[in-house]
């Protein structure tokens, strides 16, 4: 998103927050009068929070407080091979502000609470490790932010003191990889660089030796990394939270002042959480099945670079085109195994869901509700749902909203029998493995560059002259690429079909349509009251504003 862009919606983000205020405070309701507070506070601690945090985080002489002194040329970073930093120590940069960490599993468990709690408090995360990569604590750490914490998206991982390390990054990949599982290390923006060799340049005099430590260092990735990082999340950090906030005190004001019936305000309040339980429900089915197509997709670019080492002038074509068989079979098997996977993820997490609203039931709202219900409309433990739009004396809740009274008694069964057994039916129906058709497809997607393959390599191997074998070699190259990027395209067509799936049968038909069911509840009920004042309808209004403000966000994100 361009610049100019994020402060044409900033300016819009602002002026819904004031609308929001303005009406808060024009009500003369108690509860609304402490919404209107908070929501001040919290709007002015965010703006005085003018920057991002980003707090850098890892093991124990990692050279965390190197690459901070790299980065801002504060000469007052402490550096040391013992243990440097033992608190939170913040330093100013651009537009951000950086916050320095003490390293993690050090034998000091008093750092790691530290270090955890500023993690919680911080928009974005710098991970780093040495050239020896993660030690067995570290990557258990690393796992726990990524993946219990959820803070993929918000991560950015740093491989320093390259200069120490023989090896190319291309080696190292592997292990970082058993860690970073099941995401891949461009989902943190992985750089290797050396933060050490980048400080001595800035000081060195002469001009070869400063070329060559900048090199070295590999600096100018870092950078390029983190602002990728920053670029991409400073829109949400910085917007969302805050639009969230107004949307949440909002709905709650809302659900108050739309009816002066007890009974109809608790129900709304009821709805209301329920909703936000659906909501954070659908955000983790998410994370799970995003987490498996990253696996997938690197999987089948993994099996790719396993035929394209077959291109190498060594391997005939006949041996390339019993590994692309062999890697027919593979994407087969691993598309199989990740719809395993996603199934399993979505029925688990479909039973948990089933438990929270059986407990927001059972809350001391949701049990008070029913014992409302039972007594308001018939005096017994039992609602007579004959008897409630027959009553006049009873509340208007139950008398104008037979529905919703129905509606409680059904209220944590929306993970019915059915819809688990048809989670089973659409994983069988929907997600057929990559199978014969598209295989046969892709094979002769193939056939022209492994045609080419073999007639390169007759030549290659009656070539007399070096040069001769160099523009064969640079062919056998261009060959290779080619192979990549079909199975690349591969990956990327397997997982569009399968999100496309995914999104039209389990977001849409099951937790959107939930949502929308929910809140068709809830507009019956507010429709149901008198009290249309005008500060009700501004408040409907604002909603739908905010609402369609976090799509255009997260549209242009």
């Amino acid at each position: 998103m361009s610049e100019i862009k994020f402060k044409q919606i900033a300016k819009q983000v602002e002026d819904l927050y004031s609308e929001t205020l303005r009406i808060l405070s024009a009500s003369t309701d108690n509860e609304i009068d402490v919404f209107a507070r908070d929501f001040e506070i919290f709007i002015h601690e965010y703006r005085q929070k003018s920057q991002l945090t980003i707090a850098f985080i890892g093991q124990y002489n990692a050279g965390k407080s190197t690459l901070i002194k790299a980065l801002t040329g504060d000469t007052s970073v402490r550096i040391s091979a013992e243990i440097c930093t033992d608190r939170i120590t913040e330093y100013p940069w651009k537009e951000v502000l950086l916050v320095d960490t003490p390293g993690i599993y050090a034998g000091r468990t008093e750092h790691d609470q530290i270090t955890l709690e500023q993690i919680s408090k911080s928009d974005l995360l710098i991970f780093v490790v040495p050239n020896e990569l993660f030690n067995p604590q570290g990557g258990a750490f690393f796992k726990k932010v990524a993946n219990k914490m959820q803070r993929v998206s918000q991560m950015l991982l740093v491989i320093n003191k390259m200069s120490r390390e023989r090896g190319k990054p291309e080696v190292l990949l592997k292990s970082i990889l058993e860690v970073v599982e099941p995401h891949h290390p461009n989902d943190f923006y992985t750089c290797f660089i050396d933060a050490d060799s980048y400080l001595k340049a800035q000081s060195e005099k002469d001009k070869d030796e400063k070329v060559f430590l900048l090199e070295e260092s590999s600096f100018d990735t870092f950078l390029l990394s983190l602002h990728k990082l920053i670029d991409k999340n400073k829109l949400y950090a910085r917007l969302l939270t805050p639009l969230n906030r107004a949307l949440d005190i909002l709905e709650r004001s809302y659900n108050i002042l739309s009816t002066d019936d007890k009974l109809t305000k608790d129900f709304l309040e009821l709805l209301h959480r329920k909703m936000l339980l659906i909501k954070t429900s659908q955000i983790r089915f998410r994370n799970c099945y995003i987490a498996e197509f990253n696996n997938l997709e690197h999987e089948v670019l993994m099996i790719g670079e396993g035929v394209a080492s077959k291109v190498d002038g060594k391997h005939s074509e006949e041996d390339i085109n019993q590994t692309i068989k062999k890697a027919e079979k593979e994407i087969d098997s691993i598309t199989k195994q990740t719809m395993k996977k996603i199934q399993f993820g979505l029925e688990e997490e479909l039973s948990k869901l089933q438990i929270q609203l059986e407990q927001l039931l059972q809350s001391r709202l949701g049990r008070s509700l029913v014992e409302e219900v039972q007594v308001s409309s018939t005096g017994r433990k039992q609602v007579d749902y004959e008897e409630v739009e027959g009553t006049p004396e009873i509340s208007s809740f139950l008398r104008k909203s037979p529905e919703a009274v129905r509606a409680i008694g059904s209220f944590a069964s929306v993970v019915s029998r059915d819809l688990v057994y048809n989670v089973g039916k659409f994983f069988g129906v929907k997600f057929r493995p990559w199978g014969a058709v598209n295989a046969a497809k892709f094979i002769r997607g193939l056939g022209p560059i492994i045609g080419g393959v073999g007639a390169i390599l007759e030549i290659f191997l009656a070539a007399k002259q070096e040069q001769d074998e160099a523009e064969y070699e640079q062919k056998l190259r261009e060959a290779r690429a080619d192979l990549r990027r079909s199975f690349r395209q591969v990956a990327l067509e397997i997982r569009s079909e399968y999100e496309r799936n995914i999104q039209s049968e389990i977001i849409s038909d099951f937790y959107e349509s939930e949502l929308q069911d929910i809140e068709r509840q809830q507009d019956d009920l507010r429709n149901n009251e008198c009290s249309k004042t005008g500060i009700v309808n501004q408040i409907k209004y604002v909603i739908q504003k905010i609402k369609k403000q976090i799509v255009t966000i997260e549209n242009n994100g």
